[in-house]
């Protein structure tokens, strides 16, 4: 089996150099290999290679698009070795709220910033993959670190950021989106591009989003059968999550992120072009009219989670202990009479006996109801607490 690359080990002199010297063969590979996995399955052996080139030509176009991040990157917002032995990885998807990716790649660099008390710290953040709204994903942190996005699963997941402005509002006529008074205006091309959803069902007070455009759907699709092939046997299914699983207060990714389609289609090897969400996608976002209806992109029988939380809103605060360790769940699933493994690992028979405590939970509390997705959120905790202690 192929291991991965730990460019981390570099001094930053050699890691620049060696930039510099294998970016055009390395971006090669990648193209390659990017074409192929829309195609077919690739190899252990050739999904690694991917991903050691992939970070190469990442870093070359972070320089080349902005020099003074040389200094910067690779970046050191990251926890050594925290993934390394983690056997049972998840997946978790995030947006930005934000369109630029220059920005973002700033963000998630080394670059000190003051706080307000005048303290020079790092910018606290960080991920693993930043993708786009078109072109290859940047790769900035090696799978065996952890990357800073979300407290709740920094020690066992690999993160990636889709640039993507999420909610959107329209103000003196403008589309904007960021800061909290939503004045900052999108560019008319990129809404032309991507022009605003309605929400037939509000995402957690959000009535209006920016939809992904349809590269970072195949792009993210391909990304992650590169990163499952790479990582054999420690991604599965149940542990693809995104970042509105593990927080009440996020919106991300939102009814609008195709979510079971992608990561379905990520452990299948059918040819791309032969999957018709996406299709569906790219005709919906061809239609003439300022503000699409969320049912043009959206197949809600493939996509049952549409629509699902409503009641919550983005400025709701969040218990720091809200969400339980795949072993509590099981003990607290156990305690209440539905029979599951007590072995810490988070599988199908894991997940199936969460859903039955989710549909067991909302057959007795209609007005109480929780998502039935099997994942082991901050509400199905919370419910799975309140549970033990009302027997």
């Amino acid at each position: 089996m192929r291991e991965l690359t730990d460019f981390t080990k570099l001094t930053q002199k050699d890691f620049w150099a060696k930039v510099k010297k294998e970016a055009r063969d390395d971006r090669e590979i990648v193209e390659e290999l990017w074409e192929k996995v829309g195609e077919e399955p690739l190899t252990q052996a050739e999904a690694a290679e991917c991903l050691d080139c992939l970070y190469i030509v990442s870093h070359k176009q972070i320089i080349d698009a902005r020099k003074d991040l040389k200094k910067f990157y690779p970046t050191k917002q990251l926890t050594k070795n925290k993934l390394k032995k983690v056997k049972d990885l998840w997946w978790t998807d995030h947006f930005t709220a934000g369109i630029s990716v220059l920005s973002t790649l700033n963000w998630f660099s080394s670059k000190k910033f003051k706080k307000k008390n005048g303290q020079v710290k790092y910018a606290g953040a960080s991920t693993h993959f930043v993708l786009p709204y078109h072109g290859l994903p940047y790769y900035i942190i090696p799978l065996m670190h952890g990357a800073w996005h979300e407290p709740r699963r920094n020690k066992d997941s690999i993160s990636i950021e889709m640039v993507n402005a999420g909610k959107i509002k329209q103000h003196e006529g403008k589309w904007c989106y960021w800061p909290k008074d939503f004045t900052t205006e999108i560019p008319k091309e990129l809404v032309r591009e991507l022009p605003p959803v309605r929400l037939d069902t509000p995402h957690r007070g959000v009535r209006i989003m920016q939809p992904f455009t349809r590269e970072q759907l195949i792009n993210n699709l391909k990304l992650k059968r590169v990163v499952i092939t790479a990582l054999e046997g420690r991604l599965e299914l149940e542990r693809m999550s995104q970042h509105q699983d593990w927080r009440d207060g996020k919106t991300d990714m939102g009814p609008l992120w195709l979510f079971d389609d992608v990561n379905e289609s990520s452990f299948s090897g059918e040819s791309i072009e032969e999957l018709s969400f996406i299709q569906r996608y790219e005709d919906a976002l061809d239609e003439e009219g300022e503000i699409l209806e969320v049912t043009d992109i959206i197949d809600e029988a493939d996509n049952p989670n549409h629509g699902e939380r409503t009641p919550t809103h983005d400025d709701d605060e969040d218990d720091k202990d809200a969400v339980m360790s795949v072993k509590q769940v099981q003990e607290a699933l156990v305690r209440l009479n539905i029979p599951v493994v007590v072995d810490g690992k988070f599988g199908p028979k894991t997940k199936a006996a969460v859903k039955r405590f989710q549909q067991q939970w909302n057959i007795n509390h209609e007005e109480d109801r929780i998502a039935e997705d099997g994942k082991p959120g901050p509400q199905t905790c919370s419910r799975l607490r309140q549970a033990q202690r009302g027997m």
